[in-house]
């Protein structure tokens, strides 16, 4: 077994049984990160909420850290969600 050199984290090993046999979860609602709450639909960026949008786009930049504490006094945490 290696290391994880990224970051410490669960890793699993599972397998399926001979018997699988797959069921409709097309009923239940996940956590979309781009919406910020459940969907039962898989979103596309277009979706994404223009401050959550914003905030991706700064968080992946290589500018991040002077600019977010200014962004989330600016914004508000409350939009962001």
């Amino acid at each position: 077994m290696s290391a994880d050199w990224e970051a410490p984290g669960v890793l699993v090993k599972a397998r399926k049984p001979e018997d699988y046999k797959p069921i409709d979860l097309s009923s239940i609602a996940l956590y979309s990160m781009v919406l910020g709450r459940r969907t039962k639909d898989v979103p596309s960026l277009k979706d994404m909420p223009l401050a959550r949008r914003l905030m991706t786009r700064l968080l992946s930049s290589k500018a991040k850290w002077p600019l977010v504490e200014a962004s989330l006094n600016l914004l508000g945490r409350r939009y962001l969600t």
